[in-house]
């Protein structure tokens, strides 16, 4: 039979393991690529320099299926690849440009 003391343990043991899973089980997951999709979509003044990377390299990677898909419509005549790559190339651009450094727009009290 268990005494208290080993009970007590694993209930703390329990809890350690769910403190460590809690990024990465739903609902905490939403939350934090929450963040992450409104870091790449609007950036940030105050990112990390490992953030604005990852928004280097996923803007890149946006701009160069763009780039493929241009030429898939080029060389084919395929409207709607011509289009989807806009859409690519836009969206590789902003993502590649928010990883930059923004400067904060002061906020004034004046009325």
């Amino acid at each position: 039979m268990k005494n208290t003391t080993n009970r007590a343990d694993d209930d703390e043991s329990i809890q350690n393991v769910r403190a460590k899973q809690s990024n990465t089980l739903w609902p905490d997951t939403l939350i934090n690529s929450r963040g992450v999709d409104e870091f790449l979509w609007r950036g940030s003044g105050d990112a990390p320099l490992v953030q604005r990377i990852a928004a280097w390299i996923f803007g890149v990677a946006f701009v160069l299926v763009g780039i493929v898909w241009l030429d898939v419509a080029y060389t084919k005549g395929w409207i709607l690849f011509g289009v989807l790559s806009i859409v690519w190339l836009f969206v590789g651009g902003k993502v590649f440009l928010n990883g930059f450094k923004r400067r904060r727009k002061a906020t004034s009290n004046h009325h």
